[in-house]
């Protein structure tokens, strides 16, 4: 062996480097298995048994039934004055659904499709069993029905869906592009390229569902300007939740929001036929928010579009604070740091401090 030959280190040998990179990729096989599993999980206990858990009805009748009524569990009774007030509360969606007894002695049950099919249906089924308790003849009146191309309600939840991935990733991907967020220059440009893949990605999205595909009725700029919002309220919060906590965070945030808050935007079943898990968070996760401005803007001609339009709203400036005051608190701690060193180097420049060359 040569003087200044040394055998290759153990860690660096084929054996050990393979070993590693096995133990590497099964871990991160195990850990999509985990993901997927969860995303099953969810969608399965929040979508394939759909019971009724509240729901909030108008009811004009005799205090008979009124009374009836609010014994049935799930049920949160309003009563009012004649079918027209009933009618009116469905459609400004102060309530999801309404029965009203009318003079000639029949029941007409008011619903909404557009606030979500199986919500209709289950507050039909709920109407009609009142109204044969009573001998009454029923009619079914839909005050936001649904469009012709999108029968079952559904668009709109994709809609938010699709968009909520497209705007983490595009969040993501600006990261990686751009680099952290450690100056105003930077967050700035970083606001702006968000801002701007925001709107192509609902100007993209507005494009098909609108003109395109036929599914959602509510004016092209309208629907434009909420997923545009909603883009923003997700990005946002990725962007800030990684410029202060750090990019362990903002996955973690990402997973939250694919796993719970998917299945808790209630799209395909409606709030009132999630379980209590999953309705606590329908006004908490933005995809919630997104689904409800929609429906609002898209067949309730814009009732109950504020509390979703603020809840976003909301979500996009708290992740643009977080973002702001990550950078303001790495900045303030470079100054702090420099005038320190400044100072611990004149200190020790200072005469007598250093020894003496005699």
């Amino acid at each position: 062996m040569g003087r200044h030959h040394r055998p290759d280190h153990p860690a660096s040998s084929p054996a050990i480097r393979d070993r590693s990179a096995l133990r590497t990729t099964a871990l991160a096989l195990a850990g999509l298995t985990v993901f997927v599993l969860a995303m099953v999980a969810s969608y399965a206990g929040a979508f394939a048994n759909p019971t009724l858990h509240h729901m909030s009805v108008a009811v004009s009748a005799p205090t008979s039934m009124i009374d009836g009524l609010r014994s049935e569990n799930g049920l949160d009774v309003t009563e009012v004055a004649d079918p027209g007030a009933a009618r009116e509360q469905v459609y400004q969606r102060r309530v999801d659904a309404a029965f009203a007894v009318t003079p000639d002695r029949g029941m007409t049950i008011y619903v909404a499709g557009g606030g979500g099919r199986s919500v209709a249906a289950a507050a039909e089924k709920v109407g009609r069993a009142a109204a044969a308790q009573g001998g009454l003849p029923v009619a079914v009146t839909d005050v936001a029905p649904t469009s012709a191309a999108d029968p079952s309600g559904t668009v709109e939840f994709y809609a938010v869906i699709f968009v909520s991935i497209g705007a983490s990733l595009g969040a993501a991907l600006l990261g990686r592009l751009m680099g952290h967020v450690r100056t105003p220059l930077t967050l700035g440009l970083r606001t702006l390229s968000l801002a701007g893949f925001s709107a192509v990605l609902a100007g993209a999205v507005t494009a098909y569902v609108g003109p395109v595909l036929g599914a959602l009725t509510g004016h092209p700029a309208q629907v434009f300007g909420a997923l545009w919002l909603y883009a923003m309220a997700v990005g946002g919060a990725v962007t800030g939740v990684a410029a202060a906590f750090g990019a362990a965070a903002s996955v973690a945030l990402g997973l939250f929001l694919v796993v719970v808050g998917n299945a808790a935007a209630a799209g395909p079943v409606g709030r009132p036929l999630l379980s209590g898990f999953y309705s606590t968070f329908t006004t908490v996760v933005p995809q919630g928010s997104g689904v409800s401005l929609l429906r609002s803007l898209s067949y309730f001609g814009g009732n109950g579009a504020q509390t979703p339009l603020l809840t976003l709203a909301g979500r996009a400036g708290a992740g643009c604070l977080l973002a702001v005051v990550a950078t303001a608190s790495r900045l303030n701690y470079r100054a702090g740091y420099e005038r320190w060193s400044r100072r611990g180097r004149r200190a020790l420049l200072r005469p007598g401090l250093l020894p003496s060359s005699n």
